[in-house]
């Protein structure tokens, strides 16, 4: 079997779905950084995007969600057939590496949520903190009540000419429909934004 050039031994086939898939995703450098398979697919980390073969397992705050992105018109869905999924690094709100469990997991801002299983993890769990860590370009907490409150978000998307996205997450024990909250917490990003530039379209 002859690997693709860049393909980092990412079986030929995989590879060719995997980067036309990424063309559904302008921006998003088609260049591996470190994959692994799943315990029922393949995971792949690049610049921009966590690559998920569809096969991988799902989990969701309702267990019927994998957390990966699907855009418009069920964009990630679709990807042409090839089967496989994307997460943007800067839509990530927390995960991480399990060892314990074996495996990866993510929230997304929103609190959708992915989860894939992998028996030889390589590189993956150092790509993913480093990724998303790579997407902050400012945290601010805003206390509110006493020691809780809401964090102030910047992310930068990861692709070519990437803008940034801004996110509220409260702390527990505050909810955007208690008096105050969803006011300052819009003050506190108005502020950040006239620092750090407006939000970008479509995020």
């Amino acid at each position: 079997m002859r690997l693709r050039f860049g393909s980092r031994g990412l079986p030929p086939e995989a590879y060719d779905a995997w980067r036309a898939s990424i063309a559904a995703h302008p921006g998003a450098p088609a260049r591996i950084l470190a994959w692994a398979r799943s315990d029922g697919g393949l995971v792949v980390g690049s610049p921009a995007l966590l690559s998920v073969l569809d096969d991988a397992p799902r989990a969701s705050a309702e267990d019927d969600d994998d957390g990966t992105d699907h855009g418009g018109a069920d964009r990630a869905a679709a990807d042409e057939g090839s089967g496989w999924r994307h997460v943007p690094w800067h839509l990530v709100e927390h995960g991480g590496w399990n060892a314990e469990s074996r495996s990866l997991s993510w929230t997304l801002y929103g609190g959708r949520r992915g989860r894939v299983g992998l028996s030889e993890p390589g590189r993956l769990p150092e790509l993913f903190r480093e990724r998303v860590a790579a997407t902050i370009v400012v945290e601010r907490f805003v206390p509110i009540r006493g020691e809780r409150g809401v964090t102030i978000t910047a992310r930068r998307d990861l692709g070519e000419g990437g803008g940034l996205s801004w996110h509220s997450s409260l702390t527990r024990g505050l909810t955007w429909s208690a008096e105050g909250v969803e006011e300052e917490a819009a003050r506190a990003t108005a502020e950040l934004q006239s620092e750090y530039g407006p939000a970008s379209a479509g995020w």
